[in-house]
């Protein structure tokens, strides 16, 4: 089964130059534990287990940047309609629907984004009252984003991407006890500020189970499960579900390993750029994992319509990847499978990486693995060589989206997969003409065929002091997401599936019942420390069914 969050719409098997190969072939290797490195590292020290509630009220002073000017069909919309009002009725879908010309606002905490449309007040001092509750698992920011709409066919939805943003402000609540304010928070980006009222209570971790969910859509499917949009009924927050029968993994050897690698991962991790976990819990039958709805569309089906991105955007999400990797890295975790298929755009238009079953653990700055595992298209000269291989088999697989993303194939592509293997040991690298020459030298760094010659086979700074990005990225800012994002995908609402196949979508979602999968003491014993509970992550390691965190 694909581990990340479903299928685009369009096909992945064929492309103007071909078809395209994407398939994966791992090789089981043995369970391991994660090592942060250093001893001062307490990789639980960001995890929370609580709930927020954020009431946004208002805007003041928001604007368009100098020299931008109000779309045609926004102007026109005030022009034709009665002024704006203040709603004070519980009528908000007729209410927003009046309202689409007016900003909305998109609240972010923890990579899960709700997207919410005026209810009334004008351009400038716009009204939105609205009150969201999110789950905490760990430390996180509040982001809260307004923009002004830019589609000519706003009415139909048919494309909402590209909207303007006018003010974006960051704030960061104190999760160590309970938290309140009711203020008003002026812009970090853009101009103007606004009112809300914020609220953390720290919350006892309660037993979970498919129960406190509403299952909504079918998002992905494999064979050992599927991959539902679910909303929690406490909270409403939308979240994607993965269902793994414990029958199917446990008949194939490796696949516990994956899958306890990839929960373990989802558990450490904190960075705006991946897909965070939220929860995971299981039954005698099943195991679940519960992470952030982002649906913005895979980076592929992006890639796929558009041939190919100019440098400036490929920049900005290679930028963000390598924050994402080196975040990895200092778990000592290898992500060993980057591609566009794995790399998910949220609201906003950042990166959010997904699908974390091919991590090796406990991979140190010198140790190798000889697991033959990754993409075709991808695969670096060490793998192929069966030298073994180190951390900077992640830096050759971003040199190859870099060229994938600026040319619109990979490097060594060929249709002939064994072709392809000889020209990525053998070929040497060309470039269109249109390529930059500090694009051309990034590029020819990270894919080195010497390991040891690897761009950032000392680190992922060496990487980031290299003049393609140096010159051109503050790393404070993007770790902050406080850079604009260079392109905002079509997404109407936390609830839009229409970036997912519509094979998947239009089946019924439902826990289906398993039966006769009576598993032994030995088999459950397995998947012991699956359940996470980020209030205890230090302490339990036993199996407790349907425990997780609050």
């Amino acid at each position: 089964m694909s581990w990340k969050l479903g299928s685009t719409k369009k096909s992945k098997d064929a492309r103007d130059n071909g078809v395209v190969s994407r398939s994966v072939t791992p090789i089981p290797s043995r369970p391991t534990t994660p090592r942060p490195p250093g001893v001062l590292v307490d990789p639980h020290a960001h995890l929370r287990s609580g709930m927020l509630t954020i009431r946004i009220f208002s805007g003041r002073g928001l604007a368009l940047a100098p020299g931008v000017q109000v779309p045609e069909v926004i102007q026109k919309a005030l022009d034709s309609s009665p002024a704006p009002r203040r709603s004070t009725t519980k009528r908000e879908s007729y209410q927003r629907k009046r309202n689409w010309w007016l900003p909305y606002v998109v609240l972010e905490f923890d990579n899960n984004q709700v997207l919410v449309d005026a209810m009334g007040g004008d351009l400038a001092n716009p009204v939105w009252n609205y009150r969201a509750a999110f789950d905490v698992s760990r430390t996180s920011n509040i982001s809260v984003s307004a923009y002004l709409r830019t589609a000519a066919a706003v009415h139909s939805h048919e494309d909402m991407g590209n909207d303007l943003l006018m003010a974006r402000a960051e704030i960061t609540p104190a999760l160590d006890g309970h938290y309140a304010s009711d203020q008003w928070y002026a812009a970090t980006a853009g101009s103007g500020s606004f009112h809300l009222k914020v609220d953390y209570r720290p919350t006892r971790a309660e037993p979970l189970t498919i129960e406190a969910f509403e299952l909504l859509k079918v998002i992905g499917k494999g064979s050992f499960g599927k991959v539902m949009q679910v909303r929690k009924k406490d909270t409403m927050r939308v979240y994607a579900l993965k269902t793994i029968r414990k029958a199917h993994i446990a008949s194939r050897p490796g696949e516990i390993t994956h899958i306890l690698a990839e929960r373990t991962v989802l558990a450490l991790v904190n960075n705006p750029f991946i897909v965070p976990l939220k929860f995971s819990f299981q039954n005698p039958d099943k195991l679940y994992l519960v992470m952030s709805f982002v649906n913005g569309g895979e980076l592929f089906y992006h890639l796929q319509r558009e041939g190919k991105f100019d440098q400036d955007r490929s920049r900005f999400y290679a930028a963000e990847l390598l924050c994402a990797l080196e975040h990895l890295h200092s778990f000592n975790v290898v992500y060993r499978d980057l591609k566009p298929e794995n790399i998910l755009l949220d609201y906003t238009g950042h990166i959010a990486l997904c699908d974390f079953g091919l991590c090796k653990l406990n991979m140190s700055e010198t140790e190798k693995t000889n697991t033959f595992c990754g993409t075709p298209e991808y695969i670096a000269p060490e793998l192929l060589e069966s030298q073994g291989y180190t951390k900077t088999v992640d830096w050759w697989t971003l040199g190859v989206l870099l060229y994938e993303m600026m040319t619109g194939l990979p490097p060594f592509y060929d249709e002939n997969v064994n072709t392809m293997y000889q020209r990525i040991l053998t070929d040497p690298l060309l470039f269109p003409s249109d390529i930059s020459p500090e694009a051309k030298s990034v590029m020819t760094g990270l894919l080195q065929r010497d390991p040891s010659r690897r761009l950032g086979a000392n680190g992922g700074e060496e990487i980031k002091k290299h003049p393609f990005f140096a010159k051109y990225v503050d790393w404070n800012l993007l770790l902050q997401k406080k850079i604009q994002p260079p392109f905002k995908p079509s997404v109407e609402s936390v609830l839009d599936v229409a970036n997912f196949d519509p094979d998947f979508t239009n089946e019924e979602a439902q826990d289906s019942v398993v039966e006769d999968s009576h598993l032994s003491e030995t088999v459950q014993d397995q998947f012991k420390g699956f359940t996470y509970n980020p209030a205890n992550e230090h302490l339990s390691e036993s199996v407790n069914y349907g425990h997780v965190m609050g």
